[in-house]
Order: C-alpha cells, then structure tokens, then sequence
C-alpha cells in the first residue's frame, strides 16, 4: 500500500501539470473552442473505453494493466515534447494528447481503485487508504503539479513540456515496482464474453440502490460542473475574461487543491457522524459557492475563495463514491462496477464539455456560470428530500450491510 502511495504521488504531480498544460496551449492555438476540444477529448474515454478495460481488470493482473497505462502515458507525453518538430499548425495535437491521456488515465483509475482492496487486508481500512490516496492526489496533483506547470509555462514551453516527459517517466518507473497480484477470473477472454461481463457491473449497479441512486447523481452533477469547467478554464484564460496569466491560473487551481487537502482531514470525521444523504447535499452545498461566486464578482480573492470551498466539496464527494462502491461491491466485480460507474458518471462530463462548447458561442460568461450555481443548487435540494428514504440514514458502513442484506433477499422483495 506504502508503494501505491508513491505511485499516486508521481501520477497525481503528472497529472497536475497536464492539467494546466494542455487547456493553456489549446486556448493560445485554438481559442475557447480549443479549449472546449481538450476537455472533450479528456473525458471522452469514460465513455468509450471503461466497459472493456473494466473487463481487463478483473481478468488480468491489475498492476500489469497499471504498468501498461502508464507506458502509454509516457508515450503522449513524449508526442507532446516533440511539439516544436510540427511548427504552427498543430493546433490538432493537443485533443490527440488529451485523449490519449485520458484513455490511459481510464486504465490507471480503474486498476488503482480494483487494486486498494487487494492490497488493504481489513475492510474497515479502506476509508482510510482511500483518503491517504486522495490527500496525496490533492497535494500534488491539484497543487504542486499546476504550479509547477505554471512556472515552467512562463519560462519555456519546450522545457515544460520536456519536464512532462521525464514525469511520465519516473511514473512509470514506480509504477513497474509494483508487486505483481494474481488475475483473479481464469477463463479465456472473448469478444463475446466481454460485452456480457461489461454489462454485468451495470445489472450490479441497477441491482444496488445505494449506487444507482450515486450513479445517477453523479452523472447529473458531473454535467453540470464540467460545464461550469470548461466556461471558468476558457474565461480565466481569455482576454474578453479575467486575461489570466499562465501562472495567474495555476496559482488558481492551487485554492482548490489547498480546499480538498483541508478536506481531507475533516472527511473521516463528517463520515462516522453523518448520513450519506446529509454528507452529500452538504458537499453540494459548497459546490454552489464554488460555482456561483466567479459569476457575480470578478475579485480574484473572492474567486480564489471559492475554489477553496468547492476543493473540500469535491473531496467529500469523491470519498464517500469511491469508499461506498468498494465496501458494497465484492472483489471480483470490482473492475466491471468501477468502469460501469465511471461510464454513467463521466459521459456526464463529456455531455458537460460539449454543451458549455456551445454555450460559449452564445452566452455571456456569467450568466454561463451562474445558471451551472443554479442548477447544482436545485440538485442539492433535489437529493436532500428525493432521496430513497430506506438509504438516508445509512453511513457507508451502514449501506453496504443494507446492500448486503438487500442481495440476500429474493429480486421482487429489493428496494
């Protein structure tokens, strides 16, 4: 577990700088329409590629489907070094790299998460890891690697971009150390049975009230913030916008890395006192502010602010998805619900993307940003008095023993 720490730590500070990286230098060759590209193409692995990659992982060895991704990923990232090799018009670069990326960042989410029950012997520490995971996610990936990015962007582009080559190096170096986990199915893999055993997490996931009713919040809210994403990223960086600076807005993303680092360390204590409804709406509650001050002020302190909020928001979220789905899944379906679930979920931020693509072309930006405030306040309260009471005052330990109690249970008797 010591080892995937440090894997996390170098992926996530990888991460961070392309983050920062690959929406700046698709604004600058693009405009906004570019950056709206890069945040397509980012996501749109989710929905392309999780269901067979899901089905890989339960049937090979999770850490050599980690290796694998992260071999991948210095390939990109390498693609992008040699950017200075395709002169002015390789504006198509960046979507490429993006997806890329994003495909191998598909592999590596689901064979980090399949594999943190493998590895942690106590259920009862799984919170726990999954919050180590997430504090070093925080610190390096939303705020050493983007302002590292951010400097390194002022100073040389050829030199950033090299930087994000020997990161994506050195994560493959760690990753490679990884100890090797047996495959835990045997049987051959087929076409055929793939698309069955894909589908499989997903009649998991209908079957499982405490995350259909995750699942399809998450994919609501998911729309709604990337949305909010791709507008905030292309009017920081505009000129018509706030005309950020490149470090000007690592230096932003740094508020909502610093507001899911505090998060994370208050995260544990909110989840053995309260409900997962309550936990919840509270975290949407901070996403509207989150999303709602940048339409009605352009102070940057206000604004920074509230990033500050939405980090530990976002935090709280993530936590309770990620703890609640593998404390209710059993170990050999792992990969197939995670992908599932990632396919309903992050189609969400496609749908996002695309649409603010639209918007942008139409729409002022603050009545972008403040109809995203609106619409993830509705959700909040939406969920807070919607939500299925047989669930509203289970804990994430509390629901898989529920969930667990509901599977026993003959399928016309299931919540």
């Amino acid at each position: 577990m010591r080892l995937l720490r440090r894997v996390s730590t170098v992926s996530s500070l990888e991460d961070g700088a392309f983050t920062v990286v690959l929406p700046v230098l698709a604004q600058k060759s693009a405009g906004n329409m570019g950056v709206a590209a890069v945040f397509i193409a980012v996501t749109a692995p989710w929905a392309l590629a999780s269901l067979p990659l899901g089905y890989l992982a339960d049937h090979l060895s999770r850490t050599w489907l980690a290796k694998a991704a992260v071999l991948g990923r210095l390939g990109f990232a390498t693609l992008l070094a040699s950017l200075p090799l395709w002169g002015s018009g390789a504006s198509w670069l960046f979507p490429v790299v993006a997806f890329g990326l994003g495909t191998c960042g598909v592999a590596s989410e689901i064979a980090r998460q399949s594999l943190v029950p493998q590895l942690v012997a106590n259920p009862d520490d799984l919170i726990s890891a999954n919050v180590e995971i997430a504090k070093v996610s925080q610190l390096y990936g939303a705020f050493v690697g983007p302002l590292l990015a951010g400097a390194l962007l002022t100073w040389n582009l050829s030199l950033t971009t090299t930087v994000l080559a020997v990161l994506a190096t050195l994560t493959l170096l760690f990753t490679l150390r990884l100890p090797s986990v047996p495959a835990l199915r045997d049987e051959p893999m087929r076409p055929r049975t793939m698309v069955k055993d894909s589908l499989g997490g997903f009649r998991y996931i209908w079957r499982t009230r405490t995350l259909l009713a995750l699942a399809a919040s998450s994919c609501l809210v998911s729309v709604i913030w990337f949305v909010w994403e791709t507008s905030f990223t292309a009017y920081v960086l505009a000129d018509d916008g706030l005309g950020a600076s490149d470090l000007a807005y690592s230096l932003l993303l740094l508020a909502g890395a610093a507001g899911g680092f505090v998060g994370a360390r208050l995260v544990q204590r909110m989840l053995r006192v309260l409900s997962l409804r309550t936990a919840l709406t509270l975290s949407l509650v901070g996403w509207t502010v989150w999303f709602g001050v940048p339409a009605v002020t352009t102070n940057w302190f206000a604004v920074a602010g509230s990033l500050l909020v939405g980090g530990g928001g976002g935090l709280l979220w993530n936590t309770i998805s990620i703890s609640v789905r593998q404390l209710v899944t059993s170990v050999e379906i792992l990969g197939r619900t995670t992908a599932a679930y990632r396919v309903i979920t992050r189609t969400g931020r496609v749908l996002g993307a695309a649409l603010a693509g639209v918007l942008m072309a139409h729409v002022p930006w603050q009545h972008i940003l403040a109809g995203c405030a609106g619409a993830i306040a509705l959700t909040a309260v939406g969920l807070h008095f919607l939500y299925r009471e047989g669930a509203a005052h289970d804990t994430p330990r509390a629901a898989a023993k529920d969930d667990e109690d509901a599977e026993r249970q003959p399928t016309k008797e299931r919540g």
